[in-house]
């Protein structure tokens, strides 16, 4: 039984992390639920308009922030609480003349498209406060002590949502940085073993177009999410964020290398070679030991190291075997060109495999960021 759970909280992660490395999309939507929830656990004695706008406020400027340093979003977020009481006040006031809320909600929307194009900073938080003043405009309007009430409310949205944002639920980079490396590692496992068996088959990789696009899409997630990581940082130390770079480089070139990988495989499939059953046998093998190799690699997110399970990454048999079947073979050497890019692209995994544990143990504080 537990290890039935243990593999469906396992398949759960993996799930969760494959449609949203790093959780970010997640924590944003948390972040925006749990500042809405306290707002309105916050104002009990509220009117029920009142609570509904207190808690749009809450979740809208939580939503509305997309700088990437924590200086940036700070005051980012400022400025949008200001404009968003600014402009609620101001929709509030004028509510109850027709001509006058149609020239404030016109005016505004241009506003919205002027400040936008100040580039990606501004690019969410206008488009959420002419939100807040249009919803603002289909409750019933308040005036005197109960627009006050409402204000008071609205502002203490904004105040909940920002401690939520930036200390309840912070982004913790560098071991999202790990995790990806960790999640990438078990994608090289996974899919060597998905190409062994494909090789079982009668007809191997019947529909390669989906095996292309899967591993594009897996591998460009998870570097473009670390490199996006990385252009974040409020470096402190420029060693860490060169060793950060040399990872990232290596996650690069190790993905690239599995992709021709595959890539050679699909084509050596479909030539004659492979009638050869001892090839076969070979290649499995040596997809096998690739696999193996993979799982060799432990990656600690907590303690921001990769390790090694061995005291160094061996060079498995089926490579030397795949390499004399090369030199051994009597066919034309233009035959050859599959099998030898095959080799390389084996090779040149294993490699990078093993580099990503030369990087030694990130021991500099955490660094400033924020999604």
């Amino acid at each position: 039984m537990n290890t039935l759970s243990h593999r469906l909280k396992h398949k759960i992660t993996h799930f969760l992390w494959e449609s949203d490395p790093g959780h970010l999309h997640l924590r944003q939507g948390s972040r925006t639920l749990l500042a809405a929830t306290l707002t309105l656990l916050s104002c009990p004695w509220a009117p029920l308009y009142t609570r509904v706008l207190a808690c749009f406020a809450a979740g809208l400027v939580c939503q509305g922030i997309n700088s990437l340093k924590i200086s940036e979003q700070k005051t980012t977020f400022g400025i949008a609480t200001f404009s968003l009481l600014l402009y609620f006040s101001l929709v509030s006031y004028v509510d109850p003349y027709p001509w006058a809320i149609a020239l404030v909600t016109v005016g505004a929307s241009f506003t919205v498209f002027a400040v936008r194009s100040l580039g990606p900073r501004y690019a969410l938080f206008p488009l959420f406060v002419w939100m807040m003043g249009f919803i603002t405009t289909l409750l019933p309007g308040a005036t005197g002590i109960a627009f006050l009430e409402r204000l008071l409310c609205v502002g203490m949205g904004c105040g909940i949502s920002f401690l939520v944002y930036f200390y309840c639920l912070p982004p913790r980079p560098l071991p999202y940085f790990f995790e990806n490396i960790r999640y990438f590692t078990i994608l090289v496992h996974n899919r060597t073993l998905a190409l062994e068996k494909q090789l079982q088959q009668a007809i191997p990789f019947k529909g390669k177009e989906k095996y292309y696009l899967q591993l594009r899409r897996s591998l460009r997630k998870y570097y473009l999410h670390n490199q996006e990581i990385l252009s974040s940082f409020e470096v402190r130390h420029s060693t860490q964020k060169d060793q950060l770079l040399s990872l990232l480089s290596t996650q690069y070139l190790a993905g690239k290398a599995l992709f021709l990988l595959q890539d050679n495989l699909i084509v050596l499939s479909a030539t004659r070679l492979m009638a050869h059953e001892y090839l076969k046998q070979v290649l499995r093998q040596a997809l096998k030991d690739t696999s193996a190799l993979a799982q060799l690699i432990q990656v600690d997110p907590k303690e921001r190291e990769i390790r090694l399970l061995a005291k160094t990454m061996p060079y498995p048999q089926s490579f030397k075997d795949l390499k004399n079947l090369l030199e051994q073979s009597t066919e034309d050497m233009s035959t050859l060109v599959p099998l030898y890019q095959l080799s390389t692209s084996l090779n040149e995994l294993r490699d990078r495999l093993f580099a990503l544990t030369d990087a030694p143990r990130l021991m500099a504080e955490e660094t400033v960021y924020a999604q």
